[in-house]
């Protein structure tokens, strides 16, 4: 029972770094002196004593050592091994100091000077070892000298409340910096190996040194080398990142970490209206399907779209789309996204956003300015800003001396188990309505500070779909043209045709149209037009609308079939996809009695769900001239109704007949009404009557009907003149008889549908 009460107490010793003496200290001299003791022979009641001379024995070295972990954890066994030691320091981070305190223990009767070594067996290389005193235990370095040996005297027995055979020091493990030397998966770690070289010499009365026979090298407890070590295991922070779209977290916090109350913040998903109805869908003026999605709580200056852009989050692709509708401006666009950055690591971490590669690498297409926080793609004019939600200021760069590395870009401050919410503004070139226009990508990076290299530990997708078009005259090729300012050229009244009709010949103008997608998501579009002739008769306006057929013939769907709407003559594409186009035909039919003249098609394409609207009015329709001119000549004749006998398409006036039977007496007058009628649908030049003197009569008069203010006269083609013909002119005399209001003595014009009469009066012989 002695016996193991004493082993436990060793056990305990070395268990708290305390030295279990070997017994005398080493040096001692042990002096003896033997007495006897007798009756005196001459005095039996006395007893006296012989003493002996005295013998001296040293006290030998006896020498022994340990290193133990301070503060009672066992060492050797499953310590001996850096992948089974129970020591385990997790979450490191790059320049991290790991300190872990150990204790020389001398276990002999003599002084030592244990040499230190640091054994790294299985650690990656970059990290530095060093050791330092550390007198107090208390587990911080008493100064900045790094150690390679310490002396540690032995236990004197003698002495109680003091330990001398104890030296304490500290291991610290530096972890390197460089990414090339430190990541996720690195395994750092030391254990302190001491040892001791031998002094002793051959006779130990003579030298007995420190025990252990000269220039030996002699390890912890006397065993070989590497089989009683005390490792410390470092492992390295794991960052556990997930970068995503806005899916309203559970535990979400603001940039700094501070949990977020206002949950209006945080956009909730909720049914929202995208353009991604099928293309090639006939009649849908609303070419949107509802998904769920969300749009920015907070109206972004710039953006586009009434009411903030729809976004639609795509969680399994790890990315989000927006769809913008137009703007009337050229400035600039801007949507905001929220996204949401967990962090499952198990611990806070730090970390910084940026524009990344899709290798995680940073994005050397955009420049950062710290001071206004916006990165900017000087190439394709995109920007980007990082918000917080909460004050919508941009998220400042870390200055944190404690970080374990140096932030360069906007950094967040995420818990553990908890999602930072912040808001992504990209801001875009307005897009050319008339440009192809690609889709506006980023890809967001989120790096941790507590790793060493600037590589995103998770990426997230936000893209902007935006919108644009061209509408105009046809081409082979993809898209529209408004150059060529086709001319079609019409009978007016004349045959109605579809879109195969002839040039020239017929009443239908057809103008092959392209409406091109040229955005980044499908839409339709609302086709409307019209043309303003004029009347040829009373010069009046006479709108006539735009209709617009499909390739195949067919009309297009009417935007509402109720004929007395606004929107009858507005007609609905098939939903387009974006890169393509689709094919209209604009046909006019033109009515009778327009004016000849040429009249632009004024066009207009409406994108139902991006807004944009383009117009195209280089389009002619030329109304070629159509008509006669109409001559009827009537004889006076009392009792006849006016408009009961025409001719040619002419009344005859009150008293005057066509053909009517009519006598006369040699002497008496025969008066005739003369009537000449513009059916052209334009006004025709030079336009005069004429007549000739009947045979078997002489020339009375001729005269204008009613009285002009000037009327210019000519006999057998001679001079046009303002005196009138004499009378008594013989039969087959030519009279000609026109207006001159102009005096310029020509016949002047006579408009469309207009008539000119003249009375002409000769004497029967």
């Amino acid at each position: 029972m002695k016996k193991s009460t004493t082993l436990l107490a060793l056990m305990s010793a070395l268990a708290v770094g305390s030295a279990s003496a070997a017994g005398t200290l080493s040096g001692t001299t042990i002096q003896n002196t033997a007495t006897a003791s007798f009756q005196d022979p001459a005095n039996p009641t006395a007893t006296i004593s012989s003493t002996s001379n005295t013998v001296s024995t040293v006290v030998l070295p006896k020498p022994g050592f340990d290193i133990v972990f301070t503060g009672g954890t066992a060492d050797a066994g499953t310590q001996n091994d850096l992948s089974t030691t129970t020591v385990v320091i997790t979450g490191a981070v790059p320049g991290q100091r790991i300190v872990t305190g150990y204790s020389v223990v001398n276990n002999g009767n003599v002084a030592l000077t244990v040499n230190l070594s640091a054994d790294t067996t299985g650690a990656d290389s970059g990290q530095t070892v060093q050791y330092f005193l550390d007198t107090d235990g208390n587990g911080v370095a008493d100064n900045n000298t790094p150690l390679t040996s310490v002396t540690v005297n032995a236990d004197d027995p003698a002495t109680t409340g003091v330990d001398e055979g104890v030296v304490k020091i500290v291991q610290v493990i530096t972890l390197p910096t460089s990414p090339a030397q430190i990541n996720s998966t690195s395994v750092f770690g030391a254990s302190p190996e001491g040892s001791v070289t031998g002094t002793a010499g051959n006779d130990p009365l003579i030298t007995p040194g420190n025990g252990y026979a000269n220039g030996t090298t002699v390890y912890e407890e006397g065993k070989a080398v590497d089989t009683d070590r005390q490792f410390t295991r470092v492992n390295v922070f794991v960052p556990s990142l997930d970068n995503t779209p806005n899916i309203p977290p559970s535990n979400p916090v603001d940039t700094t970490g501070t949990p977020i109350t206002d949950l209006t913040k945080v956009p909730p998903v909720t049914p929202v209206d995208v353009p991604t109805e099928t293309t090639g869908k006939p009649n849908d003026p609303t070419p949107v399907v509802s998904v769920p999605g969300y749009r920015n709580p907070t109206p972004t200056p710039g953006d586009p779209t009434p009411g903030g852009t729809p976004i639609a989050p795509n969680v399994a692709g790890d990315a989000q789309i927006a769809y913008p509708t137009a703007d009337a401006n050229n400035a600039p666009d801007a949507v905001t996204f929220t996204n949401n950055l967990t962090n499952r690591s198990g611990a806070t971490d730090v970390v910084q956003l940026f524009p990344a590669l899709a290798n995680g690498t940073v994005d050397p297409a955009y420049t950062f300015n710290p001071t206004t926080g916006v990165f900017t793609n000087t190439t394709t004019g995109v920007s980007i800003r990082f918000l917080d939600p909460i004050t919508g200021n941009p998220i400042a760069v870390s200055t944190d001396p404690n970080n374990p590395t140096v932030a360069q870009y906007p950094t967040v401050t995420v818990p553990n188990n908890t999602s930072v919410v912040y808001r992504t503004e990209v801001t875009f070139p307005d897009p050319d309505d008339t440009s192809v226009t690609p889709a506006v990508t980023v890809l967001i990076g989120a790096d941790s500070l507590k790793d060493a290299d600037l590589v995103s530990n998770s990426n997230t997708t936000d893209t902007i779909l935006p919108p644009a078009m061209q509408f105009g005259d046809a081409t082979v090729a993809q898209g529209a043209v408004a150059s060529p300012a086709p001319v079609e050229v019409v009978v007016p009244g004349g045959t109605q045709s579809g879109i195969a009709s002839p040039n020239n010949t017929d009443g239908t103008a057809v103008f092959p149209m392209d409406v091109a997608n040229n955005g980044q998501y499908n839409d339709s579009y609302t086709l409307s037009g019209s043309v303003t002739f004029t009347d040829a008769v009373t010069g009046n306006p006479v709108v006539v609308p735009v209709l617009y057929y499909a390739a195949d013939g067919s009309l297009l769907p009417r935007l509402n079939t109720n004929p007395t709407s606004p929107d009858y003559n507005k007609f609905v594409t098939p939903v387009v996809a974006p890169g393509t186009e689709f094919k209209a035909f604009a046909v006019v039919q033109t009515p009778a009695g327009v004016r000849t003249g040429d009249y632009t098609v004024s066009q207009t394409a409406l994108a139902n769900y991006s807004t944009i609207t383009l117009t195209d009015t280089n389009n002619v329709i030329r109304v070629s001239p159509n008509g006669s001119v109409a001559v009827a000549k009537f004889v006076a004749k009392t009792g006849v109704t006016a408009g009961s006998n025409p001719a040619n398409g002419i009344n005859n006036p009150a008293n005057y007949t066509a053909t009517g039977a009519n006598g006369a007496r040699p002497g008496d007058t025969i008066s005739y009404r003369i009537i000449g009628k513009n059916n052209y649908n334009q006004t025709v030049s030079g336009f005069f009557l004429s007549d000739t003197v009947p045979a078997n009569t002489t020339f009375a008069s001729v005269a204008l009907t009613p009285a002009p203010t000037r009327t210019i006269y000519r006999v057998n083609g001679g001079a046009w003149s303002t005196t009138a013909p004499t009378a008594g002119l013989a039969a087959g005399t030519v009279i000609d008889v026109a207006l001159d209001a102009d005096s310029n003595n020509l016949p002047d014009s006579l408009a469309a549908s207009a008539e000119l009469s003249a009375d002409f009066v000769v004497t029967v012989r």
